[in-house]
């Protein structure tokens, strides 16, 4: 079910199908400090206990901890037969979270706020909300090795959705001075991560790692708005336990209506014509280890040259360490994750730091092609360089 404008029978249903509904009182379990000693005395004088060591307590204590703010007179948990908090919603926080979502009604809001937690998006817990008003967010925490416990990777979750038009993710990171390297993954929100604190390289949209005192950066392009998981931990081969402290600047640049030449992290789209037959880009490739493909995709419109031409790309590799190949396709194959490139029009491989070459493909009629740029099989997985390409049409 998703909110809209539903009739009172239809909510009851969902509520009743989906949760237990129970109100326990803030004061009970001594958030309110001045209530503290008073409460005490009557459950001594009425021979009454309240037991807060109960998972069920410690469960709703957690979530006064995981950014409540002060002064909101009422808290929204939902939690998991299991206990587990879910999702957070605070009253002070109702109105302009409804309208930054653009929801109709506060009974929209609610029932989104409950689809999102059944949803495992975790509403409201630790979540990093950017909007056209509020396009930066800054978080610091810590991190810790994950073979030491499991379920110890600092999650923050990151909603963008306001970003109807996508737009640039950018996430400025300082590691802390304590000793302890620390790697930092970006997902989709909805990743499941593991149970067992691993991390997988193939599953992520970037990262990075840093050593203590360094300063680090992830950058991700998306075509539209939605949920990001940043997630934080530590070496998890540490032969010995620590913890260290980041700090995470979260900004987003905006998408304008007609930007079609930045669509994600991994795919561009160059439109070429008689009025502009060449374009320059710059962008990033990341080394897939070897016999894999981890394509950064570059889409070229050359619908436009009816009668064909020659397409000529001129690719130069910059100057960090990973060399890089890339291969040119029909824009309508599935791109292979894994082998040699049978399907390509045309290839260069092996382009070293701080080298050029050339990639050329002769058309009959236009079509839009798809560029893929990887780094080779020989370079450490995971490494990163930029590339240049000037992208050019010489109509038949």
């Amino acid at each position: 079910m998703r909110a809209g404008v539903l009739s009172d029978e239809q909510i009851i249903s969902f509520l009743n199908e989906n949760f237990i509904n129970t109100w326990v009182p803030n004061a009970e379990l001594g958030r309110i400090r001045s209530l503290r000693e008073p409460i005490a005395k009557r459950r001594e004088r009425e021979s009454k206990t309240f037991d807060t060591s109960h998972e069920l307590a410690q469960t709703i204590i957690k979530g006064w901890k995981t950014g409540t703010k002060k002064g909101s007179p009422v808290d929204c948990f939902v939690i998991s037969p299991e206990f587990e908090l879910m999702g957070r919603l605070l009253v002070n926080d109702l109105d302009d979270d409804r309208k930054n979502r653009g929801l109709p009604s506060e009974e929209a809001h609610y029932l989104t706020f409950l689809n999102e937690a059944l949803e495992e998006k975790q509403p409201g817990l630790g979540n990093i909300v950017l909007s056209r008003e509020h396009r930066s967010r800054e978080v610091s925490d810590v991190f810790r090795p994950s073979k030491v416990e499991n379920h110890c990777l600092t999650v923050v979750l990151i909603d963008a959705r306001s970003f109807e038009n996508g737009g640039t993710l950018t996430i400025d990171i300082i590691v802390g001075r304590e000793e302890g390297e620390g790697l930092f993954y970006l997902f989709d929100g909805d990743h499941i991560l593991s149970k067992e604190g691993k991390v997988s390289l193939d599953s992520n949209l970037a990262w990075t790692w840093g050593e203590p005192d360094d300063r680090k950066e992830i950058v991700h392009r998306f075509n539209r708005g939605q949920f990001f998981k940043f997630v934080a931990t530590g070496d998890r081969d540490a032969n010995r336990p620590y913890i260290n402290a980041f700090h995470a600047k979260f900004s987003v640049e905006e998408n304008s209506n007609g930007d079609t030449k930045t669509i994600s992290s991994t795919e561009l789209n160059v439109v070429l014509d008689s009025t502009q037959p060449s374009l320059e880009i710059l962008d990033i490739f990341r080394a897939p280890g070897h016999g894999n493909q981890d394509y950064t995709v570059v889409n070229i419109d050359t619908t436009a040259f009816d009668n064909g031409g020659m397409l000529t790309i001129d690719i130069h590799v910059g100057s960090a360490k990973a060399s890089g190949s890339f291969d040119l396709y029909d824009g309508n194959i599935k791109l292979p994750t894994k082998g040699m490139p049978k399907e390509a029009f045309g290839s260069a491989w092996g382009i070293e730091p701080g080298k050029n070459d050339t990639i050329t493909h002769r058309f009959e009629k236009g079509i839009i092609f798809k560029l893929g740029a990887t780094g080779d099989w020989f370079s450490k997985k995971g490494s990163i360089n930029a590339f240049h390409a000037k992208i050019s049409v010489e109509e038949n």
